[in-house]
């Protein structure tokens, strides 16, 4: 294969290129952030999320009275970590020259103490305590390396990562008039 062909849909050369740009001091700044995202509470509880020059539609389940037009934000965090461990994947298989035919990845989560959230009980965490991801896969390759691109993937993830370690989470309010 030609440096300069597709793989996996993406132009394995310069992906490499734009990957090894990254040791620039002055590019590392700019990718590093502010990412950011707006969330305006629509109705119920709809929500609406707008990141860059995207909109995300947000609902909860019809069986907590809301409309389920959309995801909930807690399945969207879900989406979040199995999209990042899937672009993760066919960025390192295509750096090292892998083509991947399908992947999926499901991803699950379970909530400590959901209680909380509705305000039934003070203590405890209502978020998940556990979560687990799972890749299935078929490319031209052996299942070691496959296992080692997944491994890449999984601890190169920015969302699982930020879902895996604790971090600090800085809040403000303002009413406004």
């Amino acid at each position: 294969m030609a440096q300069d062909d597709n793989l996996n849909g993406l132009p394995r050369q310069k992906l490499i290129e734009v990957l090894e740009s990254f040791k620039d001091p002055e590019v590392f700044k700019a990718v590093t952030g502010p990412w950011k995202s707006r969330v305006v509470w629509q109705d119920g509880m709809r929500a609406k999320a707008y990141m860059r020059n995207h909109v995300t539609e947000m609902d909860e389940p019809g069986d907590l009275t809301a409309t389920d037009v959309a995801a909930s934000a807690h399945e969207q965090l879900l989406s979040a970590m199995g999209s990042c461990i899937t672009v993760g994947f066919i960025v390192n298989a295509t750096k090292r020259g892998v083509k991947v035919h399908d992947l999926e990845v499901v991803v699950e989560g379970y909530f400590d103490n959901i209680r909380k959230w509705a305000g039934v009980e003070d203590v405890g965490n209502p978020g998940y305590g556990k979560i687990s991801a799972k890749a299935f896969v078929r490319a031209d390759s052996d299942e070691d390396t496959l296992r080692d691109i997944f491994r890449l993937a999984v601890e190169g993830s920015p969302v699982t990562q930020t879902v895996r370690h604790s971090n600090e989470v800085i809040t403000e309010f303002e009413v406004i008039s």
